[in-house]
């Protein structure tokens, strides 16, 4: 288990109410963007770009290592840069740090610090995970890909991710209907803001004015898994078929692609449904076929703005392609689609097998369109939503970091209270334990939890004095133990109450568990760092 993050929705709200209260500094805003990849930046840029132009701000760039899924499906040791991702950033970037030599993030003092994922397990770092990040400057999100279905919907409103986000910038209503809901309490106290500003990305297609070109392209981008809820890829079942269609009609009017996600090829390896050598025999195939093979060679955008007509799986570049107002045959999945979604297929042809797929991009080379007009329509309404987003966005990070000058305060006794009793809870596991425990103790399911309540404070009087009365009862107990490991157990207990420094036991560690002391000490240190003791 991941000894760094914690779900905890009443230790999220401790940290938001905190990072709520504390003034800003009076010096121009600094905005921290922790990047993963190169890809999904094409969803921060815009907000960077319009952040980078203001004089009142200072953007900064942190990459953490390379990390994808399928290195973390694969077990994979974090830590390494790919060099094309590592130049990317370094080469067009000035203020550019890598995460690895700058060690903690605290000594950029940042405002606020937008988070390009919302998974934890990709970013495995110490000092990188949202419990953590917390705790230093208000955090803020971008979607990295639009949901699209209501699945992935509900499941990333229930991920404890969103619950340390200050400000979540939505893509569209229902989402921040979602989100909101899921988050009531801390909304309703003026601790986390939905915000529905516009998508920055769309704005870039949305202003695309292509021109005609003698050659059109058809791309197809297939899904990279087939498995589960999150499937949906028709590769394996499209993939030689594909490549004959292209053959046959492939000539000086029509061009054929494929880029597929960048993780399909190395995932379907690693699940068993190609080999390498099947891989290297299709990408041979493609090639055979006159089929251009993109595998990240063409930005995102200039993929799409390239495309005539896009065949594709589920995916998030699904809207960003028809907001060009350009025809997509669809290959659905989850037929749940959100609003938004439902509306862009409703303006793409559907299709459920090859045969469906061949006649619609035969009518389309021939320049049958007949859902152009609600197409265009469409577009035109979203338009209106998204366009000028990036600005919305950093004018209300403007505003927010104004009002955090002077904040107004907020205190939450009830989450002090669920705090107080979670520790409580904790207390009587612990305190009550025999000496085995002992050798056990990191390995045990609330050992997370037990590292993050260890720093946090009550402030209600009432509350300090159960917590004084819960410490003179532990030490009761420890001073009527006639066992070592039992009172090193109690001595552990005493620790969720009690600074080791104003502890009035000694902490006799040679019996702990591997690493407990380190774990203990870190949490410490980060504890007084954060106080400005050293």
């Amino acid at each position: 288990m991941n000894k760094s993050f914690v779900s905890s929705p009443e230790i999220a709200m401790y940290y938001l109410q905190q990072m709520h209260n504390r003034p800003h500094p009076q010096r121009r805003m600094r905005v921290l963007f922790l990047v993963q990849n190169d890809f999904v930046w094409t969803k921060q840029v815009p907000v960077y770009d319009v952040l980078a132009a203001d004089e009142e701000v200072e953007p900064i760039i942190v990459l953490l290592p390379s990390y994808s899924a399928t290195d973390l499906s694969a077990g994979k040791a974090t830590g390494a840069y790919e060099e094309s991702y590592w130049h990317f950033f370094h080469d067009r970037y000035a203020d550019v740090y890598d995460f690895t030599n700058v060690l903690d993030l605290r000594i950029f003092q940042p405002d606020y610090i937008f988070l390009a994922l919302p998974y934890e397990e990709l970013r495995p770092l110490p000092g990188t995970h949202t419990s953590e990040l917390a705790q230093i400057a208000k955090l803020c999100y971008l979607d990295y890909g639009i949901p699209g279905t209501k699945f992935f919907l509900r499941t990333w409103s229930q991920m404890p991710f969103f619950s340390y986000l200050t400000l979540y910038f939505c893509d569209s209503m229902e989402e921040k209907r979602e989100f909101e809901a899921t988050n009531a309490y801390a909304v309703g106290a003026g601790l986390q803001h939905f915000e529905t500003l516009g998508y920055p990305e769309y704005e870039a297609h949305l202003a695309y004015q292509g021109v005609p070109k003698q050659r059109r392209r058809i791309l197809w981008t297939p899904r990279w898994t087939v498995e589960g809820a999150a499937g949906g890829s028709h590769f394996l079942a499209y993939k030689d078929l594909f490549a004959a269609f292209a053959e046959r009609h492939g000539n000086e009017d029509f061009q054929f692609a494929i880029r597929p996600h960048p993780f399909m090829f190395d995932n379907f390896i690693q699940r068993g449904l190609m080999t390498v050598e099947e891989v290297r025999a299709y990408k041979q195939q493609l090639a055979d076929c006159g089929i251009e093979l993109d595998e990240g060679q063409y930005e995102l955008f200039d993929a799409l703005t390239s495309a005539d007509i896009l065949l594709t799986d589920f995916s998030s570049i699904c809207m960003p392609f028809f907001l060009l107002n350009r025809p997509i045959v669809y290959c659905p999945h989850d037929p749940n689609l959100t609003e938004d979604y439902a509306k862009m297929a409703a303006g793409s042809y559907i299709v459920e097998s090859w045969a469906q797929i061949e006649h619609h991009l035969e009518h389309l080379m021939r320049g049958e369109d007949p859902l152009a007009e609600y197409r265009t329509d469409t577009v035109a309404a979203f338009r209106t939503i998204h366009m000028g987003a990036a600005k919305r966005i950093v004018e209300r990070l403007k505003k927010d970091h104004a009002d955090s000058q002077y904040p107004a305060e907020i205190y939450l006794p009830e989450i002090e209270k669920r705090v107080f009793d979670q520790k409580k809870e904790l207390v009587t596991v612990i305190g009550g334990a025999s000496g085995e425990l002992l050798q056990y103790f990191c390995a045990q399911e609330w050992y997370p939890l037990y590292l993050a309540l260890l720093p946090l404070r009550v402030h209600n009087k009432n509350l300090v004095w159960g917590e004084e009365q819960i410490l003179a009862k532990l030490q009761e107990k420890y001073a009527a133990a006639d066992d070592a490991q039992r009172r090193s157990c109690l001595v552990l207990a005493m620790l969720l109450f009690a600074d080791p420094l104003t502890l009035p036991v000694p902490l006799e560690i040679d019996r702990w568990a591997e690493g407990l002391y380190q774990d203990i000490q870190a949490v410490f240190r980060q504890h007084r760092t954060q106080l400005g003791v050293v």
